[in-house]
């Protein structure tokens, strides 16, 4: 991974390769596929919500690992 690689939200990934948000959370999970994990403030609640990052290389390798090429 490059320090300067470009980091893309569930949500972003998913749109890309056509798949639920939900699988890819599952992924990340079943630690099938590697993402940082980034704390992200709701407003004025004290709630900290998890956000994850994955970088465009973790989303291509799973991409061509699970989908063929």
């Amino acid at each position: 991974m490059d320090s300067w690689e470009k980091m893309l939200s569930v949500k972003e990934v998913a749109a890309r390769f056509g798949i639920s948000c939900d699988s890819i959370r599952r992924m990340i999970r079943r630690k099938e596929m590697k993402s940082w994990r980034m704390p992200q403030p709701s407003g004025r609640r004290k709630r900290v919500y998890t956000v994850h990052r994955i970088p465009e290389s973790e989303a291509w390798r799973i991409f061509k690992a699970f989908f063929g090429k």
